[in-house]
């Protein structure tokens, strides 16, 4: 009864401690996720701002021109209107002359010509004096109403710049104020995911220190088992026959001399084979190294992860390589080793030092 209860603590604590690295690893994919489509959203701001940057520059740039070019029309007109002054000053002159001294000068003029030709070349004069005149004051108005026309299209150019102007500034303000808060968020995502790291890792740590109690536990228990099976001194009147010895595995006299070479407690073993691993057989040695296995069957949710992870014929769980997924706490993560079963990869730790694990569906 007291093992049954020991037995189903060990699985609600495992079931608790898979679920809690279950959780963690999905929130951390989520937060993972959030955090790079934050950082693709900050990115593409800052190219927006890199762009408006860029236009707000150009208008600028075209502002400063229509300003020069608002000054050159200005200085224009000021010319085109003190011409058209002038002109208009000068004929009013000669019309003021005329209205004063009369026609008589005008007619006294004519009749003084000396020849018909003389006549006609001096009233041709006088009209050219009026057309020239009447012309040159039509061609300063008429230049003057052309600058006023560039001068309004240019002044509509300027206020349409100045527009485009300020609705860039905004638009620049608004992507800089949501810069600002996506940074804000995708550092706190951060510190989430970077929490939620530490704490996955706290709860590896805890599940690895559960593997060792639980090896720790069934190797007692193993021992225990062993201790209970040993005949006594009178079981030499057993009428039960004995087991005839496997060739393939060492003498009793061959483990007692070979033992004096290992010491369980320093995590070192003999380099003696005892034979390879079966789900009957739960301990041997190899090599040097003691091993015994776990099943993924008492596992929740099927234990580890690994990649193309299958059951073997032998019923060793192997990775996509080939290779029997082990666990051992004296080899790094992905170090190959040689085993009763043949040739493992390590995908896990926690075990007692000098034993590994092999991952089994017995």
């Amino acid at each position: 009864m007291k093992r049954k209860v020991q037995a189903l603590l060990v699985f609600l604590l495992t079931s608790a401690l898979f679920f809690s690295v279950h959780v963690y690893a999905e929130d951390i994919e989520n937060l993972e996720s959030k955090t790079s489509d934050l950082q693709n959203q900050l990115n593409d701001i800052n190219q927006d701002l890199v762009k408006i940057a860029d236009e707000i520059a150009d208008t600028e740039a075209a502002i400063t021109e229509a300003n020069e070019e608002m000054l050159r029309i200005q200085d224009s007109l000021s010319i085109s209107r003190q011409n058209e002054i002038r002109q208009y000053e000068d004929m009013r002159t000669r019309i003021r002359y005329m209205y004063e001294n009369g026609t008589n000068n005008l007619l006294e003029l004519l009749f003084a010509a000396e020849s018909m030709t003389d006549f006609l070349n001096r009233a041709d004069f006088i009209q050219n004096i009026s057309s020239y005149d009447r012309e040159k004051l039509e061609s300063l108005q008429s230049i003057q109403k052309g600058i006023e026309i560039q001068e309004a299209d240019l002044h509509a150019k300027q206020e349409s710049l100045n527009s485009l102007q300020a609705q860039l500034v905004k638009q620049q303000e608004d992507l800089k104020q949501k810069a600002l808060e996506t940074s804000t968020d995708l550092e706190a995502f951060k510190a989430r995911l970077q929490a939620l790291r530490e704490e996955q890792a706290r709860a590896a740590a805890a599940e690895a220190a559960r593997r060792a109690a639980e090896e720790n536990a069934r190797r007692l228990a193993q021992s225990q088992q062993g201790t209970t099976n040993t005949p006594s001194a009178d079981s030499s009147t057993s009428t039960e026959p004995a087991t005839p010895a496997d060739p393939t595995q060492p003498s009793v006299s061959d483990n007692v001399q070979n033992n004096t070479d290992g010491d369980s407690s320093s995590g070192t073993y003999p380099i003696y084979n005892t034979g390879a691993l079966t789900p009957s057989k739960g301990v041997v040695y190899y090599n040097g190294h003691r091993e015994t296995y776990y099943s993924q069957k008492v596992l929740p949710g099927g234990g580890l992860s690994i990649p193309g992870r299958h059951v073997a014929e032998d019923g060793t769980i192997r990775d996509a390589d080939g290779y029997i997924c082990v666990a051992s706490s004296d080899l790094s993560w992905g170090s190959v080793v040689e085993t009763s079963l043949g040739t493992a990869k390590v995908y896990d730790c926690g075990c007692a030092s000098g034993t590994i694990d092999i991952y089994t569906d017995w």
